[in-house]
């Protein structure tokens, strides 16, 4: 949610108002309204929980510049061949992330030096189900 906390400098006094209704429900551990801008297929599943606070990436590196957008569009395209290249190219924050430690194997492999790196990819984020209904 940091990613929001810097959107409230600059903004209208209409902007602001929503942007505190917003932190007022985090702070408070209660479902955040959001006006949808993105539009997945119904058929497809998407987690921010995941993303956010397990992988630890950035609202922007999805939604874009997000502190600096007058008014949210759709910065990326959100496609599956977007997902599926993000999957394959992008580093895990899989060190010191009890999340992961399930993947045993994987984490040998790392301290062996055997990888220097793991992706989601590697842990199977590329599999149909991950994703799909």
């Amino acid at each position: 949610m940091n990613c929001h906390r810097g959107v409230l400098e600059g903004e209208s006094e209409a902007g602001t108002q929503d942007i505190q209704k917003i932190f007022a429900a985090y702070d408070n551990n209660k479902a955040i309204q959001w006006t949808k801008v993105h539009n997945l297929p119904d058929h497809v599943y998407f987690n921010h929980s995941q993303h956010v606070t397990v992988g630890k990436i950035a609202c922007q590196t999805c939604h874009g510049p997000v502190e600096t957008m007058e008014q949210i569009y759709q910065f990326s395209s959100l496609s599956m061949g977007w997902c599926i290249n993000c999957h394959r190219q992008t580093d895990v924050q899989f060190a010191d992330n009890d999340y992961y430690t399930m993947y045993t194997k994987l984490h040998k492999d790392f301290k062996e030096g055997k990888i220097d790196r793991v992706t989601e990819e590697m842990m199977g984020g590329t599999e149909c189900q991950k994703c799909h209904y």
